[in-house]
């Protein structure tokens, strides 16, 4: 028996905030979390990316069949690449999708009677939701019967200021046990604090038992009421040689494969018997922080293997049969790179640079910056507030002789200045007052205009073009915006804010 499952990737900065809370393995009948009876996570940094799989097993010890929801919170530095669920004799895995593709095969839990999904095990979220967490209803599970879990993910780490690399286990993986007899009883006994927001689903009353509220949920701290078993080993493959690894966390042990080469590879285990009630944090401290690296990885095709697929693709097949010059192979192969970035080599450059030493220096930056600000109606509530926030803590940061210019987009966009115009107090202060104006009702997120627009202005020389995307999330047509990006890349250089 297979159900499918919705996931959902999150590009929102709240998503760091929910990525501390640990939902789980839920009842959706009564809304309660399944302890954790067992945690093992594997785990590979290759440079400055993070791959994890975690295999947790939940002791069930209800007495009747329930409906099971798994729960995963993520950042907008995390993807899911692998799920599997095992009950009893069933596996349930799940499709990932394309969201454009989905919207006919999904439908709103909201519509449901008492805000239940339909019997395949659907679960459909808003758009608050739907970039923040990843979910698979597994369900229905038998009584006395424990749920194998087995969840595998793909992260870009963050490097602090330092240049020493970040890996924090989520929540889900190591839950926090309550650590005193009275914390204990409070966990058993009191529930889930549920919180009332415009995100319960259902007909009646949120207030009245047993009603499914998945927002209310992602805002509740779980502890689990009773210690677990649980094993961490992390593979460090690191960028260059190792200046060092620790954890403010926990005691650990290092262990070298007698067959590396150089001191770039480590192996990394708890020293101690987990204590339960902290998370797992460890700091990798290359031994060049502030020197680019360039790391590859190979695609899943060689050349020639991706030349023949390439043929046997219909768009090929019809752009070639009229212009079958060489330009236009090249024009298809950048159009189809979102499709077939499995089958190729990438690249990544990482460059985390010292900017106490060259702070001086960027003060005599005279550049022009625009800054493109999301007003579509999923930015409404504290979404637009924070990027109002953002925008003065920029506007009032920048420095003369810089010029600026803002725009505001959704279905349509509004420019404040026809052209960006001279840092100045007067235009700080016209700045100032339209940002206060903000408000997210400007429709969908068609983020391909303003920047035709902004690429069609005038360079201003001595002023190097920066451009900043304020937003929540991701566009329709992300393929057409990168290649306008990667086009202009030499006059214009951008940055996302989310």
């Amino acid at each position: 028996m297979d159900f499918q499952a919705l996931c959902i990737f999150s590009k929102r900065e709240e998503a760091r905030r929910r990525h501390a809370k640990m939902p789980g393995l839920l009842n959706r009948t009564t809304n309660t979390a399944l302890p954790l009876a067992s945690s093992e996570v594997t785990s590979c940094v290759s440079g400055y990316a993070l791959g994890l799989t975690a295999s947790l097993t939940y002791s069930n010890s209800e007495s009747h069949p329930f409906e099971g929801l798994f729960l995963y919170p993520l950042d907008e530095y995390t993807t899911v690449v692998g799920f599997e669920a095992v009950i009893s004799e069933h596996i349930v895995t799940v499709q990932i999708k394309d969201k454009s593709r989905m919207d006919d095969n999904y439908f709103d839990c909201c519509s449901l009677p008492e805000g239940r999904a339909s019997e395949e095990g659907h679960i459909v979220l808003d758009e608050d939701l739907e970039r923040t967490v990843f979910v698979a209803n597994l369900g229905i599970v038998p009584p006395q019967v424990d749920v194998s879990l087995c969840i595998s993910t793909s992260s870009e780490l963050q490097t602090l200021p330092s240049g020493a690399v970040r890996v924090l286990l989520p929540p889900v993986c190591v839950p926090r046990v309550p650590q005193n007899s009275a914390e204990a009883a409070a966990t058993l006994l009191s529930g889930h604090p549920l919180r009332l927001d415009r995100h319960y689903c259902g007909s009646t009353s949120p207030d009245q038992p047993g009603k499914f509220c998945l927002a209310r949920l992602l805002e509740t701290e779980t502890t689990n009421p009773t210690e677990y078993e649980f094993t961490f080993h992390l593979e460090i493959r690191g960028p260059c040689l190792l200046a060092g690894v620790e954890s403010p966390t926990h005691e650990i042990r290092a262990d070298a494969d007698p067959s590396a080469r150089s001191a770039q590879s480590i192996v990394i285990t708890l020293a101690n018997r987990h204590t339960f009630d902290r998370p797992v944090e460890i700091l990798i401290h290359p031994s060049e922080p502030h020197m680019p690296h360039i790391l590859m990885e190979e695609g899943d095709m060689s050349p020639a293997e991706y030349e023949r697929h390439l043929q046997g693709r219909s768009d090929f097949i019809k752009g070639m049969r009229k212009d079958p010059s060489v330009e236009k192979k090249m024009e298809i192969i950048r159009k189809r790179l979102h499709k077939d970035i499995p089958h190729h080599p990438v690249v990544m450059l990482n460059f985390c640079p010292d900017l106490r030493s060259i702070e001086p220096n960027l003060r005599n930056t005279q550049g022009e910056f625009i800054i493109l600000v999301d007003r579509s109606g999923s930015m409404s509530g504290a979404n637009i507030d924070r990027v109002k926030d953002t925008l003065l803590v920029i506007l009032k940061s920048l420095l003369p002789p810089c010029l600026f210019n803002i725009i505001g987009f959704g279905s349509t966009f509004k420019a404040l200045f026809p052209s960006s115009q001279a840092y100045s107090e007067e235009n700080l202060a016209l700045a100032c007052e339209s940002v206060q104006k903000f408000r997210a009702d400007m429709g969908g997120t068609n983020i391909l205009s303003p920047l035709k627009w902004v690429i069609r202005q005038p360079i201003h020389r001595g002023h190097p073009r920066l451009l900043f995307l304020l937003t929540d999330g991701a566009v329709g047509n992300t393929g057409k915006v990168l290649e306008m990006i990667r086009n202009h890349a030499s006059s214009t250089r951008s940055t996302r804010a989310a």
